[in-house]
C-alpha cells in the first residue's frame, strides 16, 4: 500500500507518501529551506543536516514522511508505549510499534506513525486523507465509556496489531494506551474495538453503528 518517492542526498534518504500525507505541515514549519511546497522536487535533502532533516521528519504525524540514514546515523527509534489519541474533528493520531494487518492476519504495513481514519469517508482507508473535513465530521476527541479488553499482564514489548474489519471497526489487539484529545483521561488495554465509520455514539469506541447506516470498507 505505501508509494513512497525518494528524495537522497549523500547522507538521507527522504521518503514521501503523498497519499498518508494530512498537510499537518510539521516538515514546512520546522525546515523550511528542505520542505518547500512551491518548489519542484519540493523537498531538498541537501539543504539541512541529516540530524536536522531526521528530528523534523519523526513529526510527521501520519508516516507519509520517512528517513533512512545512509551516513550510519541513526534509524527513528520506536517509542516505548503504543497510543492513540483522536484528533479534535479529525482522524486518530497512532505512535508506537504499530501493524497493519488484514482481517486474513497478514502483517502489511509497519510503522511508527499513522493517522486512521475515523469519520469513514477517506479514499484512503484504513488512513485518514482528510476527508473529514469535506464531511464536517465532528467529535471533540473525548474518550467514551470504556469498553476496552484488558489482560492481567500484557506485554509492553509486543507490537499494536490493527486490524480494519471487513465493514466494520478497526480491531485493536496489544499494549495500547487510548489518550482523550484533551489528554483528562486514558485507558490502558491490549484489545480494543474502534469506530471507523463515525457514527458511533461512544467514540473512539464502537457501538454497532456500522451496520445501522450500512457502512461497507473491504480491507484488501
Amino acid at each position: 500500500m505505501a508509494n513512497y518517492k525518494e528524495h537522497a542526498s549523500d547522507n538521507i534518504n527522504v521518503l514521501y507518501d503523498v497519499k498518508r500525507c494530512i498537510h499537518a505541515a510539521e516538515c514546512v514549519r520546522g525546515l523550511p529551506q528542505v520542505f518547500d511546497v512551491k518548489r519542484k522536487p519540493w523537498i531538498d535533502p541537501n539543504a539541512a543536516t541529516p540530524d536536522a532533516i531526521a528530528a523534523v521528519v519523526m513529526k510527521c504525524p501520519s508516516g507519509a514522511l520517512q528517513f533512512e540514514r545512509r551516513d550510519g546515523g541513526a534509524p527513528e527509534p520506536i517509542p516505548a508505549i503504543n497510543t492513540v489519541k483522536p484528533i479534535a474533528n479529525g482522524p486518530l493520531n497512532v505512535q508506537g510499534k504499530l501493524e497493519i494487518l488484514t482481517p486474513n492476519g497478514e502483517v502489511i504495513i509497519t510503522d511508527t506513525r499513522m493517522t486512521l481514519c475515523r469519520c469513514g469517508a477517506s479514499k484512503n482507508k484504513p488512513f485518514c486523507d482528510n476527508s473529514h473535513t469535506k464531511a464536517g465530521f465532528k467529535d471533540g476527541g473525548a474518550l467514551g465509556a470504556d469498553v476496552t479488553k484488558t489482560s492481567e499482564s500484557p506485554d509492553k514489548e509486543k507490537a499494536l496489531k490493527i486490524t480494519p474489519s471487513n465493514n466494520g471497526p478497526l480491531v485493536l489487539r496489544g499494549p495500547v494506551e487510548l489518550v482523550g484529545a484533551n489528554a483528562k483521561n486514558s485507558y490502558k488495554c491490549d484489545r480494543a474495538f474502534l469506530c471507523r465509520c463515525g457514527a458511533s455514539k461512544n467514540k473512539p469506541f464502537c457501538d454497532g453503528a456500522h451496520k445501522q447506516i450500512g457502512f461497507t470498507d473491504n480491507f484488501v
